[in-house]
C-alpha cells in the first residue's frame, strides 16, 4: 500500500479527494471500508453503490482544474465510471474499493513521462509502476478464479 502512495505521488497527480475526508476515514482496518467510508463521505456513494454520475462530474471538475491530466481522467471514466466493475484486488462485493483501484491503474498507465517527478525516491515506484501490470485485463479472464489476481499487487520484498 505504501508504495501505491507512493507512484500516486510520484506521478505528480492531483488530489482526488479532500483531506478532510482522508484524516476522517484515515484509521479503517480494511481498504474496502477505508475507500467505501472515502467515497461515503465525498458524495460518491448511493446506498451500497457508486454513484458514478457525481463521481464522474468530480473527475470532470478535476480535468478542467487540471488539464494535463485530461487524458486520464477520460480513461478513467470510459474504463472505470461505465459499468460494475469485475473485482479489483481481494475484496468481493467493494465497488468503491474497485473504482479507486481501477482510476489508480489508469492514472499510471496514462501518465506522461514528463510527469513523472525526477526526485531520487522516486526511482522505485516509478520502477514498480513499470514493471507491474497493475492487474492487467486478463487477470479478469473467464477461466481465472476471481479475486486471484494478486500477484501484481505483491510488492517487492527484501531478503
Amino acid at each position: 500500500m505504501i508504495l501505491i502512495i507512493q507512484v500516486y505521488s510520484c506521478i505528480g497527480a492531483p488530489t482526488i479527494m479532500s483531506r478532510e475526508v482522508a484524516r476522517q476515514c484515515g484509521n479503517s482496518l480494511y481498504e474496502c471500508e477505508r475507500m467505501t467510508c472515502l467515497f461515503r463521505k465525498s458524495g460518491w456513494m448511493d446506498g451500497e453503490k457508486v454513484d458514478k454520475v457525481k463521481l464522474a462530474a468530480h473527475f470532470d471538475q478535476l480535468a478542467k482544474d487540471h488539464p494535463e491530466w485530461t487524458v486520464a481522467v477520460d480513461n478513467a471514466k470510459a474504463t472505470c465510471m461505465t459499468t460494475d466493475l469485475p473485482a479489483q484486488g481481494v475484496y468481493l462485493n467493494c465497488p468503491a474499493y474497485d473504482v479507486a483501484f481501477c482510476t489508480f491503474a489508469s492514472f499510471v498507465k496514462n501518465t506522461q513521462p514528463s510527469q513523472w517527478k525526477s526526485l531520487p525516491n522516486c526511482t522505485k515506484p516509478r520502477q514498480f509502476a513499470a514493471a507491474c501490470p497493475v492487474c492487467p485485463p486478463e487477470c479478469f479472464a473467464p477461466l481465472v478464479p476471481t479475486g486471484s489476481c494478486n500477484a501484481c499487487l505483491s510488492l517487492p520484498r527484501s531478503p
